[in-house]
């Protein structure tokens, strides 16, 4: 009796994505399957990237599903075809883990002491696997660069153990299989696309091999429309796109980035931490990720824990949610503050605070969010956003 074949689920999302006519989570899905394919299969999807965008913007619909389900059938016989040869075509030059350990980041009871004394880390303890993602967040000043620059290797501990999956005495395997984006990276100067492609020669991809990975990732990040362009004629959001871009082509296993949502819009936000999640739970290739943010409620959609730092110290959220009780809220509005002030006077012991647009009410008492909007709806408060934060990190910066 024969069974039916059932798709993987990278092939079922790209079908899916296909179906509903999202052509860029279907692409999103086929681009994360051709970087570990064999080279004639990249270049296929390449081929097929370069039809695709030559369509006329008025291109019907089953035209582009019809290109983009060709692309899907050929991502989905080429690695049928490595699977049967025993192998998952691996991205070049991987790196060869000893039996029993896996790229991860790991750091047991880590301190870090500035001479000055005016600041300590730690002791800390992080544990980020392949595939999982670790929030940082705090405010400025209370360590997340410094744990970062920790896990990276770029500073070594005065307490504490440090551990990556692989041995610590071969500092070239270590550096090569991790990544780490500070906050404000160095400009590039010369040609974008001259320093992708050295950055995957520098990790052993030559000739075709090279132009087609460096093609496939910028295309994933949405990056074909600027390889012609200057560092200073690109934005914050895809300065840091292309230093992600050259984090990717060095194969990390594990990557940390500092502070990548900084001066970027909410829909850039949303993009590309979802691009972010995609990555680091790769089927094919899996990375431990670690990020700080200060935008919280962004982060918390992805990450699969949080570690909340304050003073350098570790603070439990639960607890810290325990001992506030009541609710928060944030909200913008058009009302004159004095108007806001006068309304807000009329409710039960809070606190307001005001974030730029943003205003900020925390509740000591019994009030709930609903109750809020309740009552701001029946006072006819013009909101153009709310959202409740009380179970949120984000109240974590709230000064009750």
């Amino acid at each position: 009796m024969e069974h039916a074949t059932v798709a993987p689920p990278w092939a079922q999302a790209a079908e899916h994505a296909i179906a509903a006519g999202q052509w860029h989570s279907a692409w999103c899905a086929l681009l994360d399957a051709a970087l570990p394919a064999a080279l004639a299969a990249q270049q296929a999807v390449l081929a097929r990237l370069d039809a695709w965008d030559a369509l006329p913007a008025q291109a019907a619909a089953a035209q582009r599903a019809s290109l983009l389900r060709a692309t899907l059938t050929a991502l989905d016989a080429a690695h049928a075809a490595s699977a049967g040869h025993g192998a998952h075509a691996p991205a070049p030059n991987a790196a060869n883990v000893p039996a029993g350990q896996a790229w991860r980041v790991q750091g047991t009871q880590l301190v870090k002491r500035y001479r000055s004394g005016s600041f300590t880390l730690g002791p800390v303890d992080v544990d980020v696997a392949p595939g999982r993602i670790l929030g940082l967040v705090g405010e400025n000043g209370n360590g997340k660069t410094t744990l970062l620059r920790l896990l990276a290797a770029d500073l070594a501990p005065d307490a504490g153990q440090l551990d990556w999956g692989t041995p610590a005495h071969d500092p070239y395997a270590l550096r090569a299989r991790l990544a780490y984006i500070p906050q404000r990276p160095h400009p590039w100067g010369g040609r974008l696309m001259d320093h992708l492609q050295f950055a995957a020669r520098s990790h052993g991809v030559a000739g075709e091999a090279n132009r087609c990975l460096v093609e496939l990732v910028i295309a994933r990040l949405s990056l074909r429309a600027f390889r012609g362009h200057a560092w200073k004629q690109l934005s914050s959001g895809y300065k840091m796109r292309f230093e992600l871009a050259r984090a990717l082509l060095t194969q990390p296993r594990v990557l940390l980035l500092d502070e990548p949502l900084a001066n970027l819009d909410i829909n850039a936000q949303q993009t590309l931490l979802t691009d972010l999640q995609s990555l680091a739970r790769s089927p094919w290739r899996p990375m431990a990720l670690v990020l700080s943010s200060q935008q919280l409620y962004e982060v918390e959609k992805v990450a699969d824990a949080v570690l909340f730092l304050d003073r350098g110290q570790p603070r439990s959220v639960q607890e810290r949610f325990a001992q506030m009780g009541g609710c928060a809220v944030e909200f913008e509005t058009t009302w004159p503050v004095a108007a806001l002030a006068a309304w807000l006077g009329q409710l039960p012991a809070h606190t307001h605070q005001v974030n730029g647009q943003t205003h900020i009410v925390s509740f000591h008492g019994a009030t709930s969010a609903a109750g809020f909007l309740r009552a701001a709806v029946d006072a006819e408060m013009p909101l153009g956003y709310f959202r409740d934060i009380t179970g949120s990190t984000r109240r974590l910066f709230v000064k009750d």
